[in-house]
């Protein structure tokens, strides 16, 4: 059994917060952030909170976007869909797509995230075998 820096009862109450904030997944990913902290992994706090591990993995992943593309999903200017295949870019990268969104350099949300999803290959390291 891994090591929890808070009991259940309290993770319990903390992901209960998380759920307040379902209309703004950058403030339930902080407060999920809290509970990984204290050792519990995304499956656990699914569970603690009612949700699904792939809900909690992508708020816990729009941490990792960068401060102007976190300021344009608050403000709604980015697609939360697009947020989340932007957030697994690196640095460089994700102010290329933030930018070629602003500017209209796409389609739609979809154009975009299949944009992002080809930049994020690219990004991989190749492995041989």
């Amino acid at each position: 059994m891994a090591h929890r820096l808070i009991p259940a009862s309290l993770a319990l109450a903390v992901a209960q917060e998380a759920a307040k904030h379902e209309d703004n997944p950058l403030r339930e990913g902080q407060v999920y952030a809290v509970l990984v902290a204290a050792g519990y992994d995304a499956h656990e706090i699914a569970a603690l909170a009612s949700s699904t591990w792939e809900r909690v993995d992508w708020c816990l992943g729009l941490l990792n976007l960068a401060d102007n593309a976190k300021n344009a999903l608050e403000q709604g200017e980015l697609p939360r869909s697009l947020a989340g295949r932007i957030a697994r870019l690196s640095e460089p990268n994700q102010q290329l797509m933030l930018n070629r969104w602003v500017r209209g350099d796409f389609k739609n949300a979809r154009h975009a995230e299949r944009y992002a999803r080809a930049i994020l290959e690219d990004e991989q390291p190749l492995l041989s075998f």
